[in-house]
């Protein structure tokens, strides 16, 4: 018997989010599961990719904030589909995804992902109220950092025995044999010869992209050939380039559109940075790692549970353009020791955050409760 299994999450453009549940689409065990993924508003440049993968794709339009109809067009979705399982993601997620569960009248058994750390202060105050409410009629609380983990536990410590921690995995296969450089940097018509600093992000500030192109900006002072190309979509973008005009450093910097061909963007870089302010756990960062790269990145989130500093890559200050830079010019000025950090990453990946053991403890979780469920019935 399969048991069906719905992802409800917000939308289905490019995120950590949504690729994740992509990835388990791919490598799941279809034998015991199907897998149905609905978006709570509209379309993305995922739902192709998540139909070719096998799943049946659901778009509720939900179009401005309280839009209650959501929450009925959900319940009938649960009821029609059969749905054994609930997997929801995030706020947006828990907060329609669990009253649709309670309006269906179904009991199906909830299990939730959260991919980054709890921020209170970015939340509405009825979110931040029916938290702890809504976790209790959650079975797991998948935390893809054990500091995101840390942090709602932190906040929730009566609840601490829900959330538990399983890191975030990628297809490492994707990543094993990438084109020359060459073909990679024609690809995005990135500059064939110039030494090259890369980072995969949406233009938003979490991501804090100016810090990096003020990192561009004194990196040239010591090693005047390097370029940065960040690529990725946003509301930051004419910001950034506003700012890397006001810096100078606007020919020097290209601000690249998502491409399907994402993995070849790091066979074109010689180092990959982050400069988030925080994060959870980003894909972009194993992807880099497992796709051989240096990798320089802000000291935040889950990052130090992948790079310790010196071995698998640098970490820096979160905010600090001056280290961020430092470490840069470090990397370029010395191959060795960023081809050494390359290749002790590119193991540590492989080692402990491939797709498959995401994926099999997530429907290990999943069996958890769906055999709770089943033992109440």
């Amino acid at each position: 018997m399969r048991h069906r299994v719905l992802h409800v999450i917000y939308s289905l453009y490019r995120g950590g989010a949504e690729r994740i549940i992509e990835a388990q689409l791919l490598g799941g065990d279809r034998r015991r599961f199907e897998y149905l993924v609905c978006s709570l508003t509209g379309g993305g440049d995922l739902i192709d990719r998540m139909s070719n993968a096998g799943a049946r794709v659901f778009l509720l339009g939900k179009r401005r904030r309280g839009d209650v109809t959501v929450v009925t067009k959900l319940a009938n979705l649960i009821r029609r589909e059969h749905i054994d399982l609930l997997h929801v993601h995030n706020s947006a997620g828990m907060f329609w995804g669990t009253l649709a569960r309670i309006a269906s009248g179904t009991g199906v058994p909830i299990v939730r992902t959260e991919h980054l750390p709890y921020f209170p202060e970015e939340l509405p105050s009825l979110y931040r109220w029916l938290y702890p409410r809504f976790t209790k009629r959650t079975s797991k609380v998948i935390c893809v950092s054990e500091h995101v983990r840390q942090s709602f536990t932190k906040q929730f410590p009566a609840l601490a025995g829900t959330f538990v921690e399983i890191p975030n995995g990628i297809r490492l296969q994707d990543y094993e044999e990438l084109p020359p450089r060459a073909e990679c940097r024609a690809q995005f018509k990135l500059l064939a010869g110039a030494k090259l600093i890369g980072t995969v992000g949406r233009m938003v500030p979490q991501k804090n992209h100016k810090l990096l192109i003020e990192a561009l900006f004194r990196v040239r002072q010591t090693v005047p050939e390097v370029h940065l190309a960040i690529i990725g979509e946003g509301e930051m973008r004419d910001n950034l380039a506003a700012y890397a005009a006001d810096l100078g450093v606007s020919e020097y910097v290209s601000l690249v559109k998502e491409t399907q061909k994402m993995a070849y963007f790091y066979g074109a870089i010689d180092i990959f940075c982050l400069s988030s302010d925080f994060e959870g756990m980003p894909l972009t960062l194993l992807e880099a790692l497992a796709s051989g790269v240096p990798v320089v990145s802000t000291e935040v989130g889950g990052i130090p549970e992948v790079i310790e500093s010196g071995k698998t890559g640098y970490l820096v200050p979160k905010g600090s353009a001056e280290f961020l830079a430092k470490r840069i010019v470090e990397l370029l000025q010395d191959p060795s020791k960023a081809a050494e950090l390359a290749l002790n990453g590119r193991a540590m990946v492989h080692e402990r955050f491939s797709a498959e053991k995401m994926i099999k403890a997530t429907e290990a979780v999943y069996d958890e409760a769906l055999a709770k469920t089943n033992s109440k019935r």
